[in-house]
């Protein structure tokens, strides 16, 4: 059964975004990070399981070494994988990494901008953690970037570029029991409603392809 806890108060509203709350225990220090995304910033808490401590933490998107330029900040999400946490934050300008209490970012990929401005916005949108130690992230092309995760320190490698959709990222997600026996087990979806299936691994493949409605 269900019931209400103490109430913690963020330091701004929540933006009107998908997936807008990231929640992650961590059973060894009896806490719980949480996440919401406002504007351009990520506002963090860490709380203790009895209610009793919090502490607040805020997030900029902003580049590498930029004291300055930021953007809008369109999600964050919690990525657990075998033997690290990772806290993944997308952008209009790119995709951080995070250690999971926010305190180092260890690794930053710019995405492509054109020189001029165009009609199609430029975003990454979609976070998932994959079996075998990797991180899927979609952008505004289509496509989904595949970002191979060693188990300590800031090697992250951009390791696969899936393009199978063709309109902007929605989500993606992943599910599996971590059984030898799981055969799909990430599905992304885009604005246009249509539905892929693949299976992870060295090179992912694509299992199936559902239509979104015409």
């Amino acid at each position: 059964m269900y019931h209400k806890e103490k109430s913690i108060q963020i330091k701004n509203s929540a933006s009107a975004l998908y997936n807008n709350l990231g929640v992650l225990r961590i059973a060894p220090r009896r806490l719980t990070y949480f996440t919401v995304v406002h504007a351009n910033v990520v506002n963090m808490i860490s709380a203790s399981w009895d209610g009793l401590n919090y502490s607040h933490r805020q997030l900029q998107s902003k580049e590498p070494n930029v004291a300055t330029s930021t953007s809008l900040i369109m999600q964050a999400a919690f990525c657990v994988l075998p033997s690290r946490d990772l806290l993944v934050v997308t952008s209009q300008k790119g995709i951080q990494m995070y250690e999971s209490d926010g305190s180092i970012m260890v690794y930053w990929h710019a995405l492509d901008t054109p020189e001029t401005p165009t009609a199609q916005a430029v975003f990454a949108r979609g976070i998932s953690a994959v079996p075998d130690n990797y991180i899927c992230v979609g952008v505004s092309s289509g496509a989904i970037l595949v970002f191979d995760v060693p188990s300590k320190g800031s090697n992250i490698t951009l390791s696969e570029v899936l393009e199978e959709h063709k309109e902007s990222i929605t989500d993606v997600a992943s599910e599996c029991s971590g059984s030898q026996e799981c055969i799909a087990n990430l599905v992304s979806a885009d604005d246009g409603g249509n539905l892929c299936v693949w299976k992870s691994g060295e090179e992912f493949q694509l299992l199936n392809k559902i239509p979104g409605f015409e």
